[in-house]
């Protein structure tokens, strides 16, 4: 996400800050919007996929699974304890 920066702006008058208000809230609504779209898409099932392709993917979730697991007994057995990497 690209960082903006922070630019004072000056008001003559409640007027133009008001305006200045609406302008927001629409930006931030239309952000929002788009926030939700794609979180939507991102985690909505793929009600369309194939039979092959939904076994793909439980086959998928579980060597990130078994990594997972595998990565933390590797950082259990190198530390001593999962506690101990925290204090070195």
């Amino acid at each position: 996400m690209k960082r903006k920066e922070n630019k004072t702006i000056s008001y003559g008058s409640i007027e133009q800050m008001q305006q200045r208000k609406e302008q927001l809230h629409e930006v931030i609504s239309l952000e929002n919007k788009e926030i939700r779209r794609l979180w939507t898409q991102l985690t909505s099932e793929d009600k369309h996929a194939s039979r092959g392709e939904q076994i793909a993917t439980f086959v998928s979730y579980g060597v990130m699974a078994y990594d997972g697991i595998m990565m933390l007994r590797k950082l259990k057995r190198g530390y001593g304890s999962l506690l101990n990497i925290f204090r070195r």
